[in-house]
């Protein structure tokens, strides 16, 4: 649908006053069957793909109003034990929802932002030509319900997966380095960064930087950043670089990873992590101190990880 930019200010203006205020019609829903959609979720085209999936989780969100300002439409996730359908709803009247498969055997990497009561999901996956890019804006309130079928989707990405265990465990020579983490850091690992089964083999930790401006101001640069190497995944754990009770968690499947570069700029340096899915690529990118990334890229040429280095010539002075 074509419409004027003072059309969609206005249709938008007008969804954000139906907003639910308060109660529990704010808060995401757990559905037993497709059926129980709102109308707005459902199509041809949503029961097309649900009937061709043993759903086990079906979570619907309301629409919201995030950052005071911006709005999302409801939506919802079909979760199956190895795949997730993302459906969210026109703006505008008797349009059909948007609808987003993902297979988790195709995952390349999975990002979840946890800012106060906003969360942000990003999962990017192999598709029919190209990469497929999933994003879901939420109210955190709805991460309990949607941390385990997740964790489920990420275990998909493996050929065999680990069997669950109830311990963290970590390789001998990784212990030292893990109990001198920052206690949240050291949290974060074994709430978020082990997945079931997994082990911790290496990591490594940056502390926040800066960038000094004029005399008396200085700028941040790169936020409290921790590597972490395990069995199956790369997995990131970062804080926001503006707010540090913010969690940016990202789980990257080694299988996936065709090789890793830095590229310095000044005293920071770019690392990209290179991603390949049959003949589909895509790119991590976090930006570090130079000796955060010489340190990670020596504890992954160690665990037989492939490192591309950059031309002189193409690195700059």
């Amino acid at each position: 649908m074509i419409t004027s930019e003072s059309g969609l200010e206005e249709r938008l203006a007008q969804l954000m006053g139906q907003v639910p205020k308060r109660g529990i019609e704010r808060h995401p829903m757990k559905l037993k069957s497709v059926s129980e959609l709102p109308d707005e979720l459902r199509s041809p085209a949503v029961d097309s793909l649900a009937s061709g999936e043993n759903l086990q989780t079906i979570i619907a969100f309301p629409p919201q109003i995030h950052r005071g300002w911006h709005y999302v439409p409801q939506q919802a996730l079909l979760f199956s034990p190895t795949n997730v359908v993302h459906v969210q709803a026109s703006i505008w009247p008797d349009q059909s929802p948007q609808t987003t498969y993902v297979a988790g055997s195709g995952l390349m990497y999975m990002q979840v932002t946890s800012l106060f009561l906003y969360g942000f999901l990003e999962i990017v996956a192999q598709g029919p030509a190209e990469p497929t890019r999933l994003g879901v804006e939420f109210n955190t309130v709805a991460w309990y319900q949607m941390s385990s079928p997740l964790r489920q989707l990420l275990r998909a990405t493996q050929a065999t997966p680990a069997a669950p265990t109830g311990e963290i465990t970590y390789a001998p020579t990784v212990r030292d380095a893990f109990e001198s983490l920052p206690i949240k850091f050291s949290n974060g690992v074994k709430i978020y960064g082990l997945l079931p089964g997994e082990e911790l083999e290496d990591l490594v930790f940056q502390p926040g930087t800066w960038e000094r401006r004029l005399l008396l101001f200085r700028r941040p640069v790169s936020a409290n950043t921790l590597l972490a190497l395990t069995s199956n995944y790369v997995t990131v754990i970062q804080e926001d670089l503006h707010v540090s009770q913010a969690w940016i968690i990202s789980y990257i499947p080694r299988s996936n990873i065709s090789g890793m570069q830095g590229q310095p700029r000044g005293l920071w340096n770019e690392l990209t992590v290179q991603l390949k899915r049959g003949d589909q690529t895509a790119e991590y990118k976090l930006l570090l101190e130079n000796e955060a990334v010489q340190a990670w890229r020596e504890r992954w040429i160690q665990h037989g990880g492939r490192w591309q280095d950059l031309p002189d010539h193409l690195t700059p002075a």
